[in-house]
């Protein structure tokens, strides 16, 4: 399946730029920022704190760990190579954005709206991600979830071919979220998912966490 276009809903919509019409400018994003248009191929952008939005733009090769965001409006964005290590970024409103081969160790992400998001090879362990809504679809491709946690409403979310080992779920809703393909021994909070999808294979390699959260006693 190829995790742009899942079997069963529409294809991912790509960030809309023309990489023309992009300039590379002198970007801090400290305190209120407005950018439309801009290029960034590199910098150190840790610890930074402010908030604003960032259209049509493309930003590879910086560094954002430990910065602080809140509120950030994305759309039509992509980033690629960049660290986002312990970096916490709230009230995300995201649409039509891409984060390929990331790394995330330590983020905290907060989606307040997610419309056609995709993240591709990214490193989130020990994350905090929360989902509020989701509009269009949301994405996760072989991405790593080591002792993260992933709270929110999950329905329609696609995790495809991710390592969840040591994930917790805390979630309220996920009806339709797809973990077909994902691997997810090892992960908590299992028996939160109701609604989503899981193959038969999964269930059987899930079923001793499923019994520990009923609090069952397994016996040989």
């Amino acid at each position: 399946m190829d995790p742009r276009a899942p079997a069963g809903g529409r294809a991912v919509r790509r960030p809309s730029f023309d990489p023309a019409d992009l300039t590379a400018e002198d970007v801090t994003f400290r305190d209120d920022f407005d950018c439309d248009e801009v290029e960034v191929t590199s910098g150190d952008f840790t610890g930074v704190r402010g908030g604003g939005s960032l259209v049509r733009s493309s930003v590879r090769k910086a560094d954002f760990a430990g910065s602080r965001f809140a509120p950030l409006e994305l759309s039509d964005v992509r980033f690629e190579d960049v660290d986002l290590s312990n970096a916490s970024w709230q009230s995300v409103r995201a649409n039509r954005t891409e984060i390929l081969r990331g790394r995330a160790i330590g983020l905290r992400l907060s989606l307040e709206r997610a419309d056609d998001v995709y993240l591709d090879g990214c490193r989130l362990d020990y994350a905090a991600i929360h989902v509020e809504k989701v509009r269009g679809a949301l994405v996760f491709a072989e991405c790593r979830f080591r002792e993260a946690t992933i709270t929110g409403d999950l329905s329609n979310v696609i995790f495809h071919e991710c390592s969840l080992d040591g994930a917790g779920f805390e979630v309220n809703k996920a009806v339709d979220c797809d973990l077909r393909t994902s691997d997810l021994l090892g992960a908590r909070g299992v028996s939160r998912l109701g609604g989503a999808r899981i193959t038969l294979e999964q269930a059987t390699s899930v079923a001793p966490s499923l019994a520990a959260e009923a609090g069952l006693s397994v016996e040989s």
